[in-house]
C-alpha cells in the first residue's frame, strides 16, 4: 500500500519567479514542476545508490516529463473542441436547408468549396507544425489570465 502526501507550497520572491518562468518555458503546470523539485530533493537526500534506485529515478523523471506533454496536448485538444463546437453552432444557425430540387448542385458546390478549404488550411493555416489559430487563441487566453490576475 502506498501513501499519498498532499501539501500546499507557497513560494515568494525569486523562487516563485523561477517556478513561474520555468513552468511557462517547459509548458508544464506549476504543481508538476514543484513535485519534480520535491522528488529531486528527496532523492538527493536518500542514501540509496544502486542500480534499482537509478532506474526508479529515470522512470520518475520520464513520467514527470510526459505529464507536461500530456497537459499541453489536453489544452490544445480542449481548444480545438471549443472551436469546432462554436463553428458547428454558427453553421447550423446561419445556413438554411437547401431546396430538394437544388440538392445536387448544392452538394457539388459544397465539395468544391471543401477542397478549396482543405488546400487553404494546408497552405496558410500553420506556423511550422503548429496551427496559427491555436497560437492566437493561446495568446488571447494568456492576456485574459493576465488581466484576471492584475
Amino acid at each position: 500500500m502506498t501513501a499519498q502526501v498532499f501539501a500546499n507550497v507557497k513560494l515568494v520572491g525569486k523562487y516563485a519567479e523561477q517556478i513561474e518562468a520555468e513552468a511557462a518555458e517547459r509548458r508544464v503546470s506549476k504543481a508538476a514542476l514543484v513535485t519534480e523539485y520535491a522528488l529531486r530533493g528527496i532523492e538527493a537526500a536518500s542514501s540509496e545508490d544502486g542500480d534499482m534506485a537509478g532506474f526508479e529515478r529515470r522512470i520518475a523523471a520520464t513520467v514527470l516529463a510526459l505529464r507536461g506533454d500530456v497537459e499541453a496536448v489536453q489544452a490544445e485538444l480542449d481548444t480545438v473542441a471549443a472551436m469546432l463546437d462554436l463553428f458547428i453552432k454558427l453553421m447550423l444557425l446561419h445556413l438554411p436547408e437547401p431546396p430538394a430540387t437544388e440538392s445536387g448542385a448544392v452538394q457539388s458546390s459544397a465539395l468544391t468549396r471543401y477542397e478549396a478549404f482543405i488546400k487553404q488550411v494546408a497552405n496558410n493555416g500553420f506556423d511550422g507544425d503548429r496551427p496559427r489559430a491555436i497560437a492566437r487563441i493561446a495568446d488571447l487566453l494568456q492576456q485574459k489570465v493576465g488581466a484576471d490576475r492584475g
